[in-house]
């Protein structure tokens, strides 16, 4: 079928055209998009790195008393002529007591490590403990066969990663010094801890400090053991998310940091006061974590990846421009004239992220938005050989850069400020287009 002349020269035929060059453009659209990610997933594996080799996520748990018990069990024997014997055997087991009331308070400041041109948010501080035991009740719960090897207690403290504990000050067990050394003495909550000789008396409560040095990043989560536990935690990092089952109770927020409080009791949490044998594989105690995470909410490579997703915008609405400037002005544009312009504005991307790894976002963005207006605007001269026609790109470039920067910015309203903007351009072109010969009969 042999399509005529006259519709071939039709501006509807042409605008059909730009149409599908706008969908061969994303093609590229989608590339600079897999690089975003790649400089994004390299970016995390570094900080990854980085966090974990000052000290990683801080994971505590505890404290919690470890007291050994004996179990007297009567055991049937048979010898080789079937006679049977019974004996009495010994075995050994854990009861594991949380406290009656626990109070943390961590201090953490920030500081950022890099690594080439890649860095990273880090903390470093104290966890102060403090916490009163009574194992009364735990302990009359054994079995008249169970003896409870009192003087053999020990408390322990469960850490995730050991590497971010850095110094023990000031513990004491109902006031006398404690000497700790590494391991969790099998309690399982997490993979590492440390723990000390701690004596109880059945019928008498102790208290148990400490403050622990800790450093690490990215993360803080507690896990709150006890009947009643106040759990504080504040820093400099001006963007906490709160995380876990519970949310803080009372929070403040400034330009100074953040301090957030939990307040738990034990009728709120399925998790028990005490139990025998190995916490691992619990999942009531697994999932009791809370905290904070110390994230940037709008980092580098989020931002990046958001603009892309308006490239689109940047290759319709320079398009659209041209395609009205081409049809009011009488002057013909090739097909190639209009996908160099579109390559043209899908560079800002590249340089975009290629300057924002090296220069603050801000100065990236302004620098890259106007090499590509700039360059647009001049390849727009060339083609129209009209300055009062081809200058309306320079104003619609501007104004395209500015909306996107403002949308990147606005994280709560951005849905909203792109539907709006998307509205807004298809009402101007509607109307400039209004009286446009699609057919091309006139």
């Amino acid at each position: 079928m042999r399509i005529s002349g006259k519709f071939t020269g039709s501006m509807g035929f042409k605008a059909a055209l730009i149409g599908a060059l706008i969908l061969v453009m994303m093609m590229p659209t989608a590339l600079v998009r897999q690089i975003v990610r790649e400089r994004s997933g390299r970016a995390q594996e570094v900080e990854n790195e980085i966090i974990e080799s000052w000290g990683g996520e801080l994971r505590f748990a505890g404290p919690v008393l470890r007291v050994p018990c004996a179990r007297l069990e009567e055991v049937t024997l048979r010898d080789d002529k079937g006679r049977e014997t019974k004996e009495l055997r010994e075995s050994y087991f854990d009861l594991w007591i949380t406290p009656s009331r626990t109070s943390l308070r961590v201090d953490l400041d920030t500081t950022r490590k890099s690594r080439g041109i890649f860095s990273v948010p880090v903390f470093s501080g104290t966890l102060r403990v403090d916490a009163e035991f009574d194992a009364t009740e735990a302990l009359a719960g054994l079995a008249g066969h169970e003896t409870a090897l009192a003087g053999e207690a020990e408390i322990v403290v469960a850490i995730e990663n050991q590497k971010g504990l850095r110094g023990l000050e000031d513990p004491l067990w109902g006031g006398a010094p404690l000497s700790f050394k590494p391991g969790d003495a099998g309690l399982g909550l997490l993979t590492g801890g440390i723990r000390a000789a701690a004596p109880i008396a059945p019928d008498e409560p102790v208290s148990f400090g400490a403050v622990l040095s800790v450093q690490g990043g990215g993360r803080v989560r507690l896990l709150p053991l006890g009947e009643d536990v106040d759990a504080t935690v504040s820093s400099d990092w001006t963007a906490p998310s709160y995380r876990g089952d519970y949310l803080p109770g009372s929070q403040t927020l400034g330009e100074d940091g953040f301090t957030a409080r939990w307040t738990v009791s034990h009728l709120s949490r399925g998790t028990p006061l005490s139990w025998t044998g190995s916490a691992r594989g619990d999942d009531r105690l697994s999932r009791a974590f809370f905290g904070v995470d110390l994230l940037e909410v709008l980092d580098l490579y989020a931002l990046n990846d958001r603009a892309v997703k308006y490239a689109i915008l940047f290759i319709v609405v320079p398009f659209l421009t041209m395609f009205l400037i081409e049809t009011l002005g009488k002057r013909s544009i090739h097909p190639v004239q209009y996908a160099l312009a579109g390559i043209g504005n899908l560079v800002f991307y590249l340089l975009l992220l290629s300057l924002s790894e090296h220069i603050p976002f801000g100065a990236a963005y302004l620098a890259s938005a106007a090499a590509v207006s700039s360059m647009v605007l001049a390849y727009s001269l060339s083609l129209f050989k009209d300055t009062s026609k081809a200058w309306y790109m320079g104003p619609v470039m501007a104004v395209s850069y500015l909306y996107l920067f403002i949308t990147l910015q606005s994280e709560d309203w951005a849905l909203l400020t792109g539907s709006v903007g998307a509205f807004c351009v298809i009402g101007i072109v509607m109307f400039v287009t209004r009286r446009v010969d699609w057919y091309g009969e006139r």
